[in-house]
């Protein structure tokens, strides 16, 4: 019996291995050729840091993929077993089906634990640091950053748009300065510009930039009436430099980001509990209680949602297991393409639930609704299937 359980165990394992490490690649090379491959061509990143930004996007990518190898992994393995008939075999030698499946129990707590640490704590942390190395960038060349004709709005308070490159200089540049809500209330026009970036004269000062304007035109609006534009227009030298301040914090978006502008999928798990309770983007001493029960929430379903990814492994993994036997398919494509549907439908669940907006729904409890209904199908269906 317990050549059986080691065997199932290894090949199982295996399985979900090798398919773990198949969707990691897809995912990865999606992300490398929407993120990566353009800043590489364009000169931005040099070949060390791809490298590097490629193993940070394979960390943060695992709390997807975890779930789908298990199944894959799962459905491969009993399969291919069934479609053999060794789980026939397996029972005339008085194994049940519970004793069978027992090794693939095992199998997925193990991938539980692990896809929960990494949810909790690497992903988080992997994130944080592949936007740091992207946007550390602008210490080396801010003006290579902007690119050509798309409108680039890293800087907090301005937008940026250039028509072309020239060298180090951008050419038919236009700069808004941005009100608190978004809206222009200056523009500048010239036909160059350099940017470079400054470093801080004392450890009190924060690093900023430096624009550097030829032939440059500026109009202000009024900040309590930007519709309404002043009646003069002023007009730089042939050569002008306006600094801009700009707290390396803000541009890096690293641990020094404001944690209101830091999204909630770049806090571990330890810091998501400690906004909780001190507010993420509303002050619970100050805030209207609506504004602050909203974003408890919202921190509470970020929280619930890197546990039940976690826990997911292990729903999919029990579904898998009644469908494996029941398919009985050695086919390793058609494994995969069941695989895929069962985790688009999960994913769809959740999805659905992330779009409850209202706190009175508790959108972190229902979250937990696509776990339970596949467990719930799923030990129904591994029911069924011992008694026959």
């Amino acid at each position: 019996m317990k050549i059986l359980n080691r065997y199932l165990f290894l090949q199982v394992a295996a399985a979900v291995v090798l398919s773990l490490g198949l969707f990691i690649f897809v995912l990865v090379t999606g992300n490398v050729l929407r993120q990566v491959i353009g800043e590489l061509a364009n000169g931005r990143l040099s070949m060390p840091t791809v490298v590097e930004l490629v193993g940070l996007i394979s960390v943060s990518v695992i709390p997807y993929a975890m779930p789908l190898g298990m199944l894959t992994g799962v459905l491969i393995v009993l399969g291919r077993i069934s479609a053999n008939n060794e789980i026939v075999a397996m029972k005339s030698a008085g194994m049940n089906l519970w004793r069978i499946v027992s090794p693939i129990f095992l199998v997925a707590l193990i991938g539980v634990a692990l896809s929960g640490y990494i949810n909790c704590f690497w992903a988080p942390r992997a994130a944080n640091q592949y936007k740091t190395m992207l946007k550390s960038t602008f210490r080396e060349s801010p003006t290579r950053l902007i690119v050509p004709k798309a409108l680039f709005r890293e800087f907090p308070g301005f937008s940026i748009y250039a028509d072309g490159r020239a060298g180090d200089a951008l050419t038919n540049f236009w700069l808004w300065e941005l009100d608190e809500h978004g809206v222009p209330v200056r523009f500048t026009h010239a036909e160059e510009a350099k940017i470079r970036f400054a470093e801080a004269q004392s450890a009190f000062e924060d690093d900023f930039l430096k624009i550097t304007l030829k032939n440059a035109t500026t109009e202000e609006r009024s900040r309590s009436d930007p519709a309404a534009v002043k009646d003069f227009a002023i007009r730089f030298s042939s050569i002008g430099e306006a600094p801009i301040s700009v707290s390396l914090g803000q541009i890096l978006g690293d641990g020094t980001l404001p944690k209101e502008r830091r999204k909630l999928r770049w806090f571990t798990i330890d810091e998501l509990m400690q906004l909780r309770e001190e507010g993420w983007r509303a002050d619970p001493a100050t805030d209207p209680p609506e504004k602050v029960a909203a974003d408890r929430i919202a921190v509470q379903l970020q929280i619930q949602n890197y546990l039940t990814s976690a826990v997911s492994v292990f729903s999919l993994a029990i579904l898998g297991i009644p469908l494996g036997i029941r398919v009985s398919r050695s086919e390793t494509f058609v494994n995969i393409g069941i695989a895929l549907a069962l985790a688009l439908m999960f994913y769809l669940l959740m999805t659905f639930v992330s779009w409850i907006e209202d706190p009175a729904w508790r959108p972190d409890i229902l979250i937990w609704l696509p776990n339970v209904l596949y467990q719930a199908v799923g030990f129904a269906l591994l029911y069924r299937a011992a008694k026959t």
